[in-house]
């Protein structure tokens, strides 16, 4: 089998086409058509059928597709080793993380466990829905979210599409976090209609984003009763604005241990309704990096119950 046969067959399949893949690549259809037929002699098993509006995989063909994917991840990953001594070499790591706000400390820790081995780490804040495409299309190595229990079937049902492993972690209610310019900043516990007056923080709207606005709180209000909204694209700007304004977020139990030491607190919401899982997800059938391996024992031991 060669890299080259296997970069075909992926073209192919999401071409859909064989003059398409042909034209991308820059070769021959008849060459294409001999990596596949070389694949499918090889393990004994039709990847393609031809059809009228061009080509499809077969089942077979289906789950090779996603060896064959992480297969060239992993050698485009070597092709970007460098070597700086004989024995030195660096790598990388990247993590999607949606609807958290990872602690300071445990990012110091790691960095500490990884400076010696040259390892790079790429942590990007986006959406739940952008956590699950990024992991899916290789973009990154692990994804960590929040959900709660309105879209917890949605979640299921996309992570079964996109051939995602799923790890829960823990649970835990709702909390609403503010800054010390709110006049609730002493409290413990609030209900959720006393916040009517006041402007809702929180990222750009996603597909989750869209469930969560039906999702009632507390037996009488929904989400998007808190018509007042700031959209803020990266939870770094989310906290300057709670800090230095009346407005709040909805939040997790996860977080309240970094926001404290922003000098901002959580509050729990009366009769809430809204319960919430932390979860890491993977692609199937991929085995995660030493490096990934690393992360994750690091932050199941800081965020796991």
């Amino acid at each position: 089998m060669e890299i080259k046969d296997l970069k075909y067959f992926v073209e192919i399949a999401e071409q859909k086409s064989m003059r398409k893949a042909a034209a991308s690549l820059y070769v021959s259809q008849p060459n294409l058509t001999r990596a596949i037929h070389n694949l499918e002699h090889e393990f004994g098993s039709a990847l393609l059928n031809r059809t009228n509006k061009g080509v499809e995989m077969t089942t077979f063909g289906e789950g090779f597709y996603y060896y064959a994917k992480s297969i060239l991840k992993q050698v485009d990953e070597i092709s970007k080793i460098k070597m700086s001594t004989e024995n030195y070499i660096e790598s990388r790591i990247s993590i999607a993380i949606g609807k958290l706000i990872m602690r300071d400390d445990m990012i110091f820790q790691y960095y500490e466990t990884i400076r010696a081995r040259r390892t790079g780490i790429h942590i990007i804040e986006t959406t739940i829905e952008d956590v699950l495409n990024l992991v899916e299309q290789t973009k990154a190595d692990i994804g960590i979210v929040t959900i709660n229990n309105m879209q917890r079937a949605a979640f299921h049902k996309l992570t079964e599409l996109k051939e995602l492993e799923m790890h829960e972690i823990g649970e835990g209610t709702l909390y609403i976090h503010l800054g010390k310019k709110n006049p609730f900043y002493e409290r413990t516990t609030i209900d959720a209609e006393e916040l009517l007056p006041y402007s809702r923080v929180r990222l750009p709207l996603d597909f989750f984003a869209n469930i969560n606005n039906s999702t009632t709180i507390d037996g009488k209000l929904q989400v998007s009763d808190f018509d007042k909204t700031i959209q803020m694209n990266n939870y770094h700007a989310i906290i300057n604005m709670v800090k230095r304004t009346e407005s709040f977020i909805f939040g997790n139990k996860w977080q309240v241990e970094e926001l404290k030491r922003g000098q901002i607190n959580s509050l729990l919401l009366n009769h809430c309704d809204v319960y919430q899982k932390l979860i890491w997800i993977k692609r199937k059938r991929e085995i995660l990096s030493p490096q990934a391996e690393d992360f994750l024992k690091l932050f199941m031991d800081c965020y796991a119950d």
